[in-house]
């Protein structure tokens, strides 16, 4: 007798769909009514969501601020919204010179005001007067203020920090960390100003206690110049010996943050990562590693930071890279709050003449601080580093030479990301001019570009659309070993061969929206996707952006003059959001979370209402398909 799924004993069940991802039980609960109700069970829905405790909406459920259902249905809708190109939501936000966001809330400037607000409760925003929070301070510091700028650098826990530049004393700035709370503590918004004598490549990165910034300024011993950290405490604490010194990075290498350097923090420790060997050129070399640093926030001094220079990065061999095409970021794990190294390269593989577009994922790997015994025993001489067996260039090395090489280490399927998939036979590109913003999603295993496209509409009179470009990749359902593969060709010029043999099945790469002629949302969309310029329509636009886990957002502006203007153009800020409206089980406005949507389409229960129609917003509805293709969508 033949037993269907529905048919077996619950127990059994259970213990098949808790073994399973979160995406295929979502996919097996819409195969059957019989099938939904069965898996419609808290026990399982808290099994499935803990497999991502470190999700946001993981904390919300246990916190019982939503259910595990709601947890559970939240994190595939993003997930599926993000790899689909179909988001939940689109508006134009407002009109600034710069913008930031992090955490959920969207900072933007325009002229000396800035306006903070949480992306999904847009009426709760503070205001902040720059001109009247910041003069006052300079004054005292200064017996002739005159001008000054103001610009962002960072937001994070509520507290904006801001670089000050006085005309008076140029290269020179003052970091302000000001409290973006509505009601500030101890009724100062300024929390501190730390003075910086150089602004070369400046970069901050703060929690609500610690506040780090980095210059391009020191000098290490070969004569070039390194990154140096400095550390402040945001609260009452009097600064450590230690904080008061900057931290000189020896050997790490690299300039351009995003592209060949990233640094971040997590978890009470502050990240830094390169791709950079070395500032020489080595005539003979094999393999490429990334450089990782890590030291403690309460403790940044050399005999507490741990580094590993040899981290695998790729062989030489695999081909030369369009540095163009380079960016690099540090991204923390929902599964297991690691923190990952994510490089998106373009190659000639196996030097080609077909370039190939690959996303990169590495755990960030350092080697623990070893002790000052430790370290002068290991001053003494070693053995050299391996060199590669039956290589024709070893035999060329002289002692001017410094090479690197490590055998390759285990390779696993879900550390790489190509960027088209097999079955695409004829795909489409987008020239790197074409290409206005990249990045990569590591919780959605995705990747997203703003482009130009000009197929889309094809109206002379306009430029090109911008759309969204996504392409995506996710465990394919059944995992079979590697085929042994049959063939003249060399080892190296196949696929690669992964240790853990699971096949990731990548769908076809989409664009959204669709062309404008298509529907009247498709339309809608156009016009907020492409907002007009407040300097009038123009072929040449820049696009800045940043990309989370669940929203999207980024600045059109008109194309760079490379000049002092540049910093007061007005640009119009798009959000794409990739999440559900949801409601909570307190409907109480105190209890929201802050993924829940608060604007004229949710009633104070959460629940759907009339949406009236606005040109500079849309959002997804259920039915919105089925009414696009009979064009009664709006």
């Amino acid at each position: 007798m033949t037993r269907t799924l529905d048919q077996l004993p619950y127990d059994v069940l259970f213990y098949i769909a808790s073994s399973l991802h979160l995406d295929d039980i979502i996919r097996l609960g819409q195969t059957c009514h019989h099938l939904r109700a069965v898996l419609d069970e808290r026990t399982l829905h808290r099994c499935i969501v803990e497999t991502f405790p470190h999700a946001e909406e993981a904390h919300l459920a246990r916190t019982k601020l939503v259910t595990y259902k709601q947890a559970l249905q939240a994190i595939y809708d993003r997930r599926n919204a993000m790899s689909n190109a179909y988001p939940f939501s689109a508006r134009v936000l407002k009109q600034g010179n710069a913008f930031l966001y992090r955490q959920g809330v969207i900072c933007v400037q325009a002229g000396e005001m800035v306006h903070v607000s949480a992306v999904r409760a847009p009426f709760n925003a503070v205001e902040l007067d720059l001109a009247i929070i910041i003069r006052p301070i300079m004054q005292s510091i200064f017996d002739s203020l005159g001008a000054f700028r103001c610009s962002m650098l960072y937001y994070g826990d509520e507290i904006l920090s801001i670089l000050v530049e006085a005309d008076c004393r140029p290269n020179v700035g003052h970091i302000f960390a000001i409290s973006t709370a509505r009601e500030p503590p101890n009724s100062r918004r300024v929390i501190r100003v730390v003075p910086t004598t150089s602004i070369s490549k400046l970069f901050v990165r703060h929690t609500s206690q610690y506040l780090y910034y980095g210059t391009h300024t020191g000098m290490g011993d070969d004569g070039h110049h390194k990154w140096e950290i400095f550390g402040a405490y945001l609260d009452e604490q009097p600064l450590s010996p230690a904080t008061k010194r900057p931290l000189l990075l020896e050997d790490f290498h690299g300039t351009d943050i995003g592209s060949t350097v990233a640094f971040e923090i997590y978890n009470d420790y502050f990240y830094a990562v390169s791709n950079q060997g070395t500032f020489e050129v080595e005539e003979v070399d094999w393999t490429s590693f990334y450089h990782c640093v890590r030291f403690p926030l309460k403790n940044p001094a050399l005999t507490s930071m741990e580094t590993d220079e040899r981290v695998y990065r790729r062989q030489h061999a695999q081909g030369p890279i369009h540095d163009s095409w380079t960016d690099l970021s540090l991204q923390a794990s929902e599964r297991t709050n690691e923190v990952m190294i994510i490089e998106s390269r373009r190659e000639w593989a196996q030097a080609s003449s077909r370039q190939s577009r690959t996303f990169y994922t590495s755990r960030f790997q350092v080697r623990p601080h070893r002790s000052s015994r430790e370290s002068s025993l290991s001053e003494e001489p070693t053995e050299a580093l391996p060199l590669p067996e039956n290589d024709l260039f070893v035999d060329l090395l002289d002692s001017t030479n410094k090479p690197n090489w490590m055998p390759t280490p285990p390779q696993y399927s879900w550390s790489r990301h190509p960027e088209f998939g097999r079955s695409e036979t004829s795909p489409r590109s987008f020239i790197l001019a074409r290409t206005k913003f990249r990045a990569y999603s590591h919780a959605c295993t995705s990747f997203l570009d703003i482009v130009e496209d000009e197929r889309c509409c094809n109206e002379p009179s306009k430029p090109p659309c911008l759309r969204l470009r996504v392409g995506s990749q996710h465990e394919a359902s059944l995992n079979f070993p590697p085929l042994n593969r049959k063939g003249k060709g060399r080892a190296n010029e196949l696929e690669p061969q992964f240790e853990d043999h699971v096949k990731y099945a990548q769908p076809p790469i989409r664009m959204w929206p669709p062309p404008a002629s298509k529907c009247p949302c498709s339309k809608r969309l156009h016009a907020i996707i492409n907002p007009p310029l407040a300097s009038g329509p123009s072929h040449a636009r820049s696009v800045t952006g940043v990309l989370d886990e669940r929203t999207l957002v980024f600045m059109v502006k008109p194309g760079r003059s490379y000049g002092a203007s540049d910093d007061t153009t007005l640009g119009s800020i798009v959000v794409i959001d990739f999440t559900r409206p949801w409601k909570t089980p307190d409907s109480t406005p105190s209890s929201r979370p802050p993924l829940v949507r608060y604007d004229s389409k949710m009633d104070l229960d959460g629940e759907e209402v009339a949406d009236d129609y606005e040109a500079s917003s849309w959002q997804w509805t259920p039915g919105q398909k089925s009414r696009c293709h009979t064009g009664t969508c709006r």
